[in-house]
């Protein structure tokens, strides 16, 4: 451990032409235990700060080839040396001297002849702000990655409760709305403070003679069927209404603001979509579908909503019991 506390030992570059004075700022700084290294010219010192990270720089101003303004100039452009504490060495005392050194990009000055305890109290000082810059940089970059981790950990939640919150409510196979989605949302629609100046209809919709369809092309394309008519369903049908797959080869179609009349309408608009498909055409069948429709209306039927489910699905059951492939409502029965 160096005498200023830290645990690296910090790496200093003196450039200077002159030789005597390399070895005067050297004789000063050589008890502090820095790692010292030295360039003669400018060109020499950008040299050494494109291959070695340095701490600190004390730089010459007048040099033959390149002076220290300019030298200080072009390592301020490079992103790798910009913050390298620079500390020109100067025999010049003048106002427009020091002032240029700044606006090169020289953060402190000290004049020639050198006095060991102020070019020390300077290095030192320079290289514990530095230090300390580092640290907060690095503080700020930990901040930064901790930020984005937990970011990342935190989209990764709401993913996994969005994809939980989908799960929940819709159907694995149709990835249409599931019965538990359609009891609360037919609940939190009824008690509304709107429910009795909205209609709402319901239609339950079972296919007609699906049993067949699965005799005779099997079950895994039976459920292809019905993934099929899904999408027929939903190519009909448009927000605020949804369907739900209810039981196997039946659906519940449910229609907020429908009244009776515009019900039975969207039904059969429904039900001309399924006669006018062809399905299984991917599997290179030709299978034809017709479904039976039943139709109850909220407040006009009922108001409670588990009768309003039972005299769709008893409409539904009636159309079954009398030729299949039609649409009734519940006032029909």
């Amino acid at each position: 451990m160096t005498q200023n506390g830290h645990d690296k030992r910090e790496k200093i570059l003196i450039v200077d032409d002159v030789s005597m004075n390399i070895h005067m700022v050297k004789d000063i700084l050589s008890d502090d235990g820095y790692l010292l290294q030295t360039a003669t010219n400018g060109k020499e010192a950008i040299e050494k700060t494109l291959s070695d990270d340095f701490d600190l720089i004390l730089l010459d101003v007048r040099m033959p080839d390149i002076d220290g303004f300019q030298v200080c100039k072009t390592i301020r452009k490079r992103s790798e040396t910009k913050d390298i504490p620079i500390i020109f060495l100067t025999g010049e005392n003048e106002t427009k001297s020091i002032i240029k050194g700044f606006e090169a990009g020289a953060m402190d000055y000290v004049t020639k002849p050198f006095y060991a305890t102020e070019l020390l109290a300077r290095v030192r000082t320079h290289l514990e702000l530095n230090h300390s810059r580092k640290a907060l940089k690095n503080i700020n970059l930990r901040l930064i990655h901790e930020i984005e981790v937990r970011k990342k950990i935190e989209n990764e939640l709401r993913s996994s409760k969005n994809e939980y919150q989908y799960l929940a409510e819709h159907d694995n196979l149709t990835g249409l709305y599931n019965t538990r989605f359609l009891y609360q949302t037919l609940n939190r629609i009824i008690h509304s403070k709107k429910s009795d100046e909205i209609p709402l209809s319901l239609i339950f919709m079972d296919i007609d003679n699906f049993k067949c369809v699965v005799d005779t092309y099997g079950h895994l394309n039976g459920s292809r069927v019905i993934q099929e008519v899904a999408q027929s369903i939903l190519s009909v049908i448009e927000p605020p209404s949804f369907a739900v797959a209810y039981a196997g080869d039946e659906f519940v179609i449910v229609l907020p603001g429908y009244d009776r009349y515009k019900a039975v309408h969207q039904a059969e608009s429904i039900r001309e979509k399924l006669r006018s498909t062809t399905y299984l055409t991917s599997k290179n069948y030709d299978v034809h579908l017709s479904a039976s429709f039943g139709i109850s209306t909220y407040p006009d039927d009922t108001s409670d909503l588990t009768r309003l489910l039972i005299l769709a699905d008893q409409a539904m059951f009636d159309v079954k019991a009398h030729g299949k492939d039609a649409v009734c409502t519940s006032d029909q029965m």
